[in-house]
């Protein structure tokens, strides 16, 4: 092969990969429309879901069974999150089933929880700041110096930038002390500063263990949470609630849910009663009252909603709402059987993906290397049959790549 052919597949490689990203993103800039699911939130006096609608005009009310609300009849139905308009109003209720309501109870047993997958797949520092648990002031203040856990523990002064070798030799011991088996192979905590208090960190140590790690009164406090061996940890995301229950959700590789509480000095985990999700694919949230959490788990098809009991965290009801047809999804389908992306909303990472859609995508490939054979401006029959097969391979980004760099 000469050097100018040479030359010449590789600009036309280049601009077709361009194409590959470029074409379709611009489409779906035109074409994507994300999904709107409604407000939804369990029904505490209904026993229901209850669903928000939102369009240009006015919200709609409804359960899940298709009966329809005013929005004061919605506000009422929802007072455990409708409570302080409906405490302004003089209609918020003392009681609900034989359960007094109290203010204090309602606030410190509110939960709030979001999980996305580009938190388990995007770049950290591998840093850490190790507060005090037990401050001598109403609230957390930096120490001063940051710590690492990988092939061992170290903490670092963040104004020398030097290892503090005493405090690191002191934490290290603890951790052998208790069977840590270096190197961890993650570490997970709650770095703000704004937290009521703090748990320290949950890490998983080379021998699959996961361990509690915290700071007291300047010592460090190490402990086994020797959870059953059934659960293999794969996520731990730290959740400083107001009543303290629980220190934050473990999920496991099967993808199972639990919530890790403090029984009796023991790690006593507590399953959510859902279907297993994905770390990889699916976002989960939660929104918890003192009566039940309302749980969701969206991926590309749709939304699932789940309602649970507070105390035992057993499903009491469920739903789910496909996702609507999107016009990007159906253009892809006809255009482009393959297509490239740089960003993911599962990844902060930028790296290229290759996306495949449907076979009926092929067609358009056919239809333009048919016209590339007979119209493509060459001289020979072997380059217009060369055109014709690099366009049923490439697509509309080849048939544009071939007509953009002329084959001189």
């Amino acid at each position: 092969m000469k050097g100018k052919q040479i030359i010449y597949f590789i600009l036309l490689l280049f601009v077709t990969v361009i194409g590959l990203w470029g074409i379709p993103e611009l489409v779906k800039t035109a074409a994507y429309s994300r999904n709107q699911y409604p407000f939804v939130y369990f029904s505490s006096v209904e026993k229901k879901f209850l669903l928000r609608e939102f369009d240009s005009s006015k919200s709609k009310f409804h359960d899940d069974e298709g009966k329809e609300f005013t929005e004061e009849q919605y506000d009422i139905a929802l007072p455990l999150l409708n409570y302080r308009q409906l405490t302004v109003n003089g209609e918020m209720p003392d009681s609900i089933g034989d359960r007094a309501i109290d203010p204090r109870e309602l606030r410190v047993k509110m939960v709030n929880f979001r999980y996305q997958p580009a938190e388990t797949h995007s770049s950290g520092t591998d840093l850490y700041i190790m507060y005090e648990s037990l401050p001598k002031k109403a609230k957390l203040e930096s120490p001063g110096d940051v710590f690492r856990l990988n092939e061992q523990i170290q903490f670092i002064d963040d104004e020398t930038n030097r290892i503090n070798e005493p405090k690191s030799e002191l934490f290290r011991d603890a951790l052998l002390k208790k069977g840590f088996t270096f190197p961890a192979q993650w570490t997970y905590g709650n770095l703000n500063i704004r937290k009521a208090y703090d748990e320290g960190y949950f890490s998983l140590d080379a021998a699959g263990q996961l361990y509690h790690i915290k700071m007291v009164n300047g010592r460090p406090f190490v402990k086994n949470t020797k959870l059953d061996s059934s659960i293999e940890p794969a996520y731990f995301s730290m959740l400083e609630v107001s009543d303290k229950r629980f220190y934050g959700f473990l999920f496991d590789k099967r993808g199972n849910v639990f919530i890790l509480e403090e029984g009796g000095g023991k790690y006593v985990p507590v399953q959510l009663e859902i279907d297993p999700i994905s770390l990889d694919n699916d976002e989960f949230a939660i929104i918890g009252n003192m009566f039940y959490w309302t749980v969701s788990v969206q991926n590309q098809s749709g939304k699932k909603y789940y309602a649970l009991d507070n105390e035992t965290l057993h499903k009491q009801r469920e739903i789910y709402l496909e996702a609507s047809a999107n016009k990007w999804d159906t253009v892809a389908s006809y255009l482009f059987p393959a297509y490239l992306t740089f960003k993911s909303r599962k990844s902060d990472y930028i790296s290229p993906r290759l996306h495949l859609t449907a076979y009926t995508a092929l067609i358009c490939n056919l239809i333009l290397a048919i016209l590339m054979v007979f119209l493509f401006p060459a001289e020979s029959l072997r380059e217009k049959i060369f055109a014709g097969i690099y366009a049923l391979i490439f697509g509309i980004a080849g048939t544009l790549a071939l007509l953009i760099i002329p084959n001189k």
